[in-house]
């Protein structure tokens, strides 16, 4: 398993649990172009926020890296880390990469 499909997983861990909160008929959808934020998106601002805390946890499981997702840098983006899922696994990629700081020689 790669480590992009690694972090869909975690993701969709994490949209099983929000899931479990909502409504049958606001089902988020677990796929890469799911829409989380903006037009045609399902979720409120609530469901929003429990998904990005529900997210944080299950890359720390799954990683043992604790990532902050909802930060002054991707609120500042120009396209939101929040779109979609798979935007959403994208920011993570790149906040772990981050974590691990340059490889050793």
């Amino acid at each position: 398993m790669t480590e992009q499909e690694k972090i869909l997983e975690a993701v969709y861990r994490a949209v099983d649990w929000v899931n479990s909160e909502l409504p049958p008929n606001h089902q988020i959808v677990k796929a890469p172009e799911t829409r989380l934020y903006g037009p045609q998106a399902l979720l409120d601002s609530l469901s929003l926020v429990n998904l990005i805390v529900a997210t944080e946890r299950e890359i720390e499981d799954a990683f043992g890296v604790s990532v902050l997702l909802a930060s002054d840098r991707a609120m500042s983006q120009k396209r939101s880390p929040f779109l979609t899922i798979g935007s959403l696994a994208s920011y993570v990629q790149e906040l772990l990469v981050e974590a691990a700081g340059p490889p050793a020689n």
